[in-house]
């Protein structure tokens, strides 16, 4: 059973998602970039029978506050360790995919005493090209222009994908502010993440998506990262798209659980 609530951390409304037996050690999952805690449904119920999971909604998604500004990795990272501080009240493990891989990496290795373990799917640690800022602009966009936009761009970008999940990830970037599409658009944040690696000293697993299915971590970068790393470990999933969690659940699942054991 997921149990929701609004919480308030720092001055902040975050909408919040609970799974699991408090008595369980406790997981934070940070979800991607126009995602909400629904995102991770498909792996949630498996991973909600060894851990008390916690899953938020990022500030500028969904139910979570919409401030006017605050959407560097910093901001994100304060607010998940301030739901550390006030909801869990002892150290996590984190899950964080896309974005918020980026932010997870940015909290473990600022706050090293709140996270006992680290996953990274699939995180786009390259500094933001051509492509990716076409991207994110398309989004914004679309999402300017209204769901019907939407919709078409998210057919355009997902052709794999059925009619439900089209009109989801519609619904889903229309309901999100537009900071966290300029914060990355506008900020250098690739050179405070590069700088952070370094002092994560907790076992770190990071998750590759293929790049040829539309991965965002390529070999170069991961490569850089696991030497980066104190005690990074890298699992590649071939033919698997960005959102390994949506794409391959069951072996998502066990991969995060076995290194999480």
């Amino acid at each position: 059973m997921v149990r929701e609530r609004a919480v308030e951390v720092d001055g902040i409304r975050i909408w919040l998602a609970e799974a699991g037996d408090r008595s369980q050690p406790a997981l934070l999952l940070l979800h991607g970039l126009y995602d909400r805690w629904e995102s991770w449904e498909p792996v949630l119920p498996a991973l909600a029978e060894r851990f008390w999971v916690l899953a938020p909604d990022l500030r500028g998604h969904a139910r979570s506050a919409r401030p006017a500004d605050g959407y560097r990795l910093a901001d994100y990272a304060s607010d998940a360790a301030a739901l550390l501080d006030s909801i869990a009240r002892k150290p996590a493990c984190i899950v964080g995919f896309s974005l918020g891989a980026l932010v997870a990496a940015v909290l473990a290795g600022t706050q090293p005493e709140l996270v006992e373990a680290l996953v990274l799917e699939d995180p786009p640690l390259a500094p933001l090209g051509e492509s990716a800022r076409a991207w994110l602009t398309a989004l914004l966009e679309a999402k300017h222009a209204g769901e019907e936009a939407a919709y078409e761009l998210a057919r355009e970008l997902h052709p794999e994908r059925d009619e439900a999940e089209w009109h989801r990830e519609a619904a889903w970037l229309c309901d999100t502010a537009d900071g966290p599409f300029l914060a990355l658009l506008e900020s250098e944040h690739w050179t405070e993440l590069w700088a952070v690696l370094p002092s994560i000293t907790c076992p770190t697993l990071v998750l590759q998506a293929d790049p040829l299915a539309g991965g965002t971590l390529d070999d170069e970068s991961a490569a850089r990262a696991l030497a980066a790393l104190p005690r990074g470990t890298l699992v590649r999933f071939p033919e698997t798209g960005h959102a390994i969690h949506r794409e391959r659940p069951i072996e998502f699942v066990a991969t995060v659980l076995e290194f999480l054991a």
